[in-house]
């Protein structure tokens, strides 16, 4: 390769990188606000397996991602904020599975 084409090629890398870090927020967000939701006494009333304990150091585990030229910046509330509402969403959205649920006794 020659200059020209390394050059090209740390573009087109560093658009990749920008929009797999977006997917992976987004999926991590997803992730998150459905373990939320599944943690809910009123959806599942149990304990579910989920991420790290330390999740909140995840401000600095962002700082690893962020890239001088294609991804300067990456705020944490980006990836915690969306939580809660698209959980809550899920809450309020919920409707027992009645084939599931146990007589009354």
């Amino acid at each position: 390769m020659n200059l020209k084409q390394l050059k090209a090629e740390r573009a087109a890398a560093g658009a990749a990188y920008v929009k797999a870090l977006a997917e992976f927020r987004s999926a991590f967000v997803r992730l998150a606000a459905v373990e939320r939701t599944l943690t809910n006494r009123n959806i599942n009333g149990g304990e579910i397996r989920s991420f790290h304990p330390h999740r909140l150091r995840l401000e600095q585990a962002l700082q690893s991602f962020q890239h001088w030229d294609y991804q300067p910046r990456i705020f944490v509330a980006d990836w915690h904020e969306p939580i809660v509402p698209a959980s809550d969403a899920q809450i309020d959205g919920f409707t027992p599975d009645l084939a599931n649920a146990t007589a009354p006794a």
